[in-house]
């Protein structure tokens, strides 16, 4: 039983529950133990209501996910140096600040850790 609602639930959205691997390295320690991480647009809705934007700093390049934490999947990889627009951000279950964030003069890209945006990520929450 336990299996089918776990198929049934990554089916709609990925849903993980999960340690210290949902923030990338250097983020705050967990608050708990049993925080749930949750990755997709249906759990973490934006949209534009920030007109900042910012740089990528990140010598390796910032991975942007499906999701405001480090485990939800990865679905591409911005330079290092190159300039975002923000939407707006999200605080996840760690306390961590994410960035909805779409390529200058592009259409929306993924969520990005703030600590990789040069100046902080997005002010407005979404």
């Amino acid at each position: 039983m336990r299996i089918r609602r776990a198929l049934a639930v990554t089916a709609v959205g990925v849903t993980l529950a999960v340690g210290a691997a949902a923030a990338p390295a250097g983020a705050a320690a967990a608050p708990s133990a049993g925080v749930t991480v949750t990755c997709g647009n249906a759990y973490w809705p934006h949209t534009d209501k920030d007109n900042g934007s910012g740089t990528i700093n990140k010598s390796d390049g910032a991975a942007v996910h499906t999701g405001p934490y480090g485990a939800c999947t990865t679905v591409g990889t911005i330079g290092d140096g190159i300039k975002v627009e923000y939407e707006c951000y999200s605080v996840n279950g760690y306390g961590n600040r994410w960035t909805w964030v779409r390529m200058v003069g592009g259409g929306s890209f993924g969520w990005v850790y703030n600590a990789y945006l040069d100046n902080g990520g997005a002010t407005v929450r979404c």
